[in-house]
């Protein structure tokens, strides 16, 4: 993630993750922001989940156990403490009085659309997909092409991965595996990115 992260300094825009689980990404985002760019109010941290699991799968999503309505859910209302860990990590850093997150609770093949419907003016950077599913990652994917710059990163972490295949199905018909390099760290098997260009 470092490394990844280091990839969007240059690039002016917000970092969207989708599918927050228990949110590490995100609160290692917000350390790595003010690691690099501790004055960069305007690179935004949103995160998109339902925090209650699948709400509902695909045949393309494949047979594994795991892929199943509810499956990755977390503790009621745990979006609430994940708030509280993601403000301490602002206080933490300059500009603190200005809030540069967002948790976007709920089916966000619906809520993505609301948020960018919300903010015209979203520009992403750096989209991190975790959704492991079919449906959500081609929705979202779809949904924010437009708001992409030359330049931005786009991450996925089930790509390649046989008990999700949804999410390589869906990377494939958005931008088509042969369209891009498919870069990954040598030392880690997931994430894998590109570079949109």
């Amino acid at each position: 993630m470092n490394d990844i992260y280091k990839r969007i300094l240059d690039v002016q825009g917000i970092i969207c993750e989708f599918g927050v689980l228990w949110g590490n990404n995100l609160a290692l985002f917000e350390s790595l922001r003010g690691i690099y760019e501790p004055y960069n109010y305007m690179r935004k941290i949103v995160g998109f989940d339902t925090f209650e699991g699948f709400p509902h799968v695909n045949e393309k999503d494949g047979k594994a156990e795991i892929v199943a309505k509810g499956s990755y859910s977390v503790t009621k209302e745990y979006e609430n403490y994940l708030g509280e860990i993601l403000n301490y990590h602002e206080r933490q850093s300059p500009i603190s009085h200005i809030k540069k997150y967002d948790l976007i609770k709920g089916d966000a093949t619906k809520t993505i659309k609301r948020y960018l419907d919300e903010n015209p003016e979203t520009i992403i950077s750096f989209a991190y997909f975790d959704f492991d599913l079919y449906e959500p990652t081609k929705i979202c994917l779809e949904a924010i092409l437009p708001h992409l710059s030359k330049g931005a990163i786009i991450a996925f972490d089930e790509l390649l991965d046989h008990a999700f295949p949804g999410e390589t199905l869906a990377f494939d018909e958005v931008l088509g595996i042969n369209k891009y390099r498919i870069h990954r760290d040598s030392h880690n098997s997931q994430p894998s990115y590109i570079i949109y260009e």
